[in-house]
């Protein structure tokens, strides 16, 4: 019975060592959904029998869209939308937080404004495509597409190999087009409808829309001297030679390229204008780097019969379009990606509108169905997951306010009670070859800060932490880290806020080249900034106080500092390897004046601490932190 007793004890114990992620942490891995308020699904029940077909259909539409995917790290919403030439559905999914000004009175979360991403299934719409005003008539218009391949630069995968680029095998039977969208087009024969024109067509018709143009000039004019006859006469004199002149270039362009006016007419711009039609730079002419980057734009044509097919309820295509992500992106994005590419359900869709005898009966499932419940199940089972507590107690003594050295933590994983973003390349505990202990691998411009510490920091205090970069870099920098210290109270999802009163100090490292000691180009440098609000030191209306010193001490060879930031009656001291570098009753003003206030305000508190990697070549060069102590003075 006693041996049970211990035992049971011990877990007790260990149960109640474990922490777990804050409740905006666990956002990143929560399953949300679809919000239940359809504040944004703006559509009117239409009363005529077409209208009324394509309602049927768009709800189709948002069943299946649901079916297949289910918002993580985010809420989904969804517009419904029937117009003359289409219908679909602009889905969006909205960032979210515990704040109580982004929650529902009884805790649900809302969206947070203009913090959403979106997606489209829609009908006879286009995707990356731009309109042609300059060319446009009642029932014919003209657009430039974004070609297949467009920013491919952009859809490169962790691993830094290249996306498929047909996106999917789940979409390999349809039209796939990368551009800045991921667009799956469905469509009968897998053709779509509208027309590649040629050079001589595009020729043709910029001379016609000359006219519009002038007619338009007219109505401008018209518009601006109501009153004045002859200053209309004289404007409209102006006006129309400038028209002539790009009929002139219109005809310069058909003799220069008169042997190939049967060609598509791919142009370099995305948009032309009148204006674009001039021989010097050519419209037609792709410069070498414009190649490079897919950056040549064929010109489509929507003509009157096609028009009026596309204002039927049959679809003359049904276009899914939506962002690239990758895991680095947040799961957010990741799973609104993988949903749509690996379980929307293209072959119920396509032979539904367009063979629908062979689905007569079925009911849509998800392609891939048990990979996307897995999925699904996996972000459910980290949500609930555990992690270690953060301080290692052998190394408290009486005036210690805060340790951590990331033993409690598992190499290769979060920091415990630390928080960070999970996406992109976030912070990771390590081990390295010759340092001691773990290690916080911080990750790019993904601020750090410990969840636990108790708030505010004392008074006076002294804070302390190593710093390592990665050696031997050829670039006249390596790893950079900024710490910033803050008055104010972080944000509810724990980032850093800079707005209203209070105060903070950003002390950036930035370790050097040691070739470059003797070349006046040594770029390794700590920087320390003191800023405050209300100001307390302004001159010629830029506030706040600096100081910078050449931090020889942390280079390519020398890849390992101790840093330590005091603060005793408001006086901040900064020293690296136990030698002060930096006094606050040092620093100069914007403009080279004396400190007025030479230090922090009186009574400041510390409430925040963050850690950030501003490495340049972060791809390449990491920097971490670890052994992180602050002391009561």
């Amino acid at each position: 019975m006693k041996y049970i007793l211990l035992f049971t004890i011990s877990l007790a114990l260990i149960a109640n060592s474990f922490a777990q992620l804050t409740a905006e942490q666990r956002i990143e891995d929560s399953v949300i959904g679809w919000w239940n308020n359809n504040r944004f699904d703006k559509l009117k029940t239409p009363t005529d029998a077409p209208g009324k077909k394509k309602e049927v259909l768009v709800n189709k539409i948002l069943e299946w869209v649901k079916k297949s995917y289910t918002p993580v790290a985010g809420l989904g919403t969804y517009s419904r939308y029937i117009n003359k030439s289409g219908y679909g559905i602009l889905f969006e999914i909205w960032d979210v937080s515990h704040d109580k000004e982004w929650t529902e009175p009884n805790g649900k979360f809302k969206p947070i404004p203009e913090q959403n991403t979106p997606f489209w299934v829609a009908v006879n719409r286009t995707f990356g495509s731009f309109a042609i005003p300059f060319l446009q008539k009642e029932n014919e218009s003209f657009f430039t597409m974004q070609p297949d391949g467009y920013s491919a630069a952009d859809r490169v995968m962790e691993n830094g190999k290249k996306a498929d680029p047909r996106i999917h095998p789940n979409a390999y039977k349809y039209i796939t087009w990368c551009n800045n969208w991921q667009t799956v087009y469905i469509t009968p024969d897998n053709k779509l409808p509208f027309i590649a024109i040629t050079k001589r067509e595009l020729l043709q018709k910029a001379e016609e829309g000359l006219e519009k143009q002038m007619a338009e000039e007219i109505k401008d004019v018209q518009a601006k001297w109501p009153n004045n006859k002859k200053t209309q006469a004289e404007v409209l004199v102006i006006r129309k030679q400038e028209i002539e002149k790009y009929r002139s270039n219109i005809q310069k362009l058909r003799e220069r390229h008169h042997s190939s006016l049967d060609e598509p007419a791919v142009i370099r711009d995305m948009q032309p204008t009148m204006r674009s039609f001039q021989p010097d730079p050519d419209i037609f002419k792709i410069d070498a780097a414009a190649k490079d980057l897919n950056a040549a734009y064929q010109v489509y044509k929507i003509d009157a019969a096609l028009r009026a097919k596309m204002e039927s309820d049959t679809p003359q295509w049904i276009a899914i379009a939506f962002p690239f992500a990758t895991k680095e992106k947040g799961n957010k994005l990741f799973e609104m990606y993988s949903a749509l590419s690996q379980n929307f359900n293209y072959d119920y869709v396509y032979n539904y509108f367009f063979n629908p005898e062979k689905v007569k009966g079925i009911t849509y499932q998800p392609a891939n169905e048990e990979q996307l419940i897995a999925r699904l199940n996996n972000y459910r089972k980290t949500n609930t997951a555990a992690i270690m507590p953060v301080a290692n107690p052998v190394n408290l003594t009486g005036n210690t306010f805060f340790f951590d050295d990331f033993s409690s933590s598992n190499e290769g994983g979060n920091p415990a009670n630390w928080f960070f973003r999970k996406y992109g390349k976030h912070a990771v505990v390590s081990t390295l070859k010759n340092q001691a202990g773990k290690w916080l691998k911080l990750g790019y411009n993904t601020p750090v800060n410990p969840s636990l510490l108790k708030k505010p920091l004392p008074e006076n205090f002294t804070l302390e932490y190593d710093v390592v970069t990665d050696g031997d870099f050829t670039s006249r920098t390596g790893g950079a880290v900024r710490l910033t210290l803050n008055t104010r109270a972080a944000s509810a999802d724990g980032t850093e806020i800079n707005g209203g009163n209070g105060s903070s100090v950003s002390i950036e490292l930035i370790s050097g080249n040691e070739s470059d000691y003797n070349n006046n180009n040594y770029r390794g440098i700590a920087s320390i900034k003191i800023n405050a609000t209300p100001d307390l030191n302004k001159e010629n209306n830029s506030p706040g106080l600096s100081y910078e010193y050449a931090l020889r001490e942390f280079t390519n060879k020398k890849t390992k500092i101790h840093v330590a930031v005091t603060v005793k009656n408001n006086i901040l001291v900064v020293l690296i390897n136990n030698k002060v570098i930096a006094t606050s009753t040092d620093f100069k003003m914007t403009y080279g004046g004396k400190c007025i206030t030479c230090g922090l305000p009186a009574g400041t508190r510390i409430n925040t601490v963050f850690w950030n990697n501003t490495t340049n070549d972060a791809d390449n060069i990491n920097v971490y932190i670890s052994n992180v102590k602050i002391t009561k003075e």
